[in-house]
């Protein structure tokens, strides 16, 4: 007796694309102005820090290692 495979499913849509899809549909329906272009700036993507709190931790590890020896 042979197993007949079921063929590979492709890829669809990430969870991701699926909201902004849905997030874009609604705001056309209701007819909701697209954000500017300073509101999308000032939101940060996932994972994003400030130059300046990186600084900042720079700033306080070195300072710490220079009193380590």
């Amino acid at each position: 007796m042979t197993l007949a495979l079921a063929p590979p499913r492709t890829a669809g849509p990430t969870p991701a694309e699926n909201a902004r899809r849905v997030l874009a549909q609604t705001a056309s329906v209701w007819r909701i102005a697209p954000a500017s272009p300073r509101e999308v700036a000032r939101r940060a993507p996932h994972g994003y820090v400030p130059v300046r709190v990186l600084r900042r931790n720079r700033a306080a590890a070195v300072a710490s290692l220079a009193h380590s020896w």
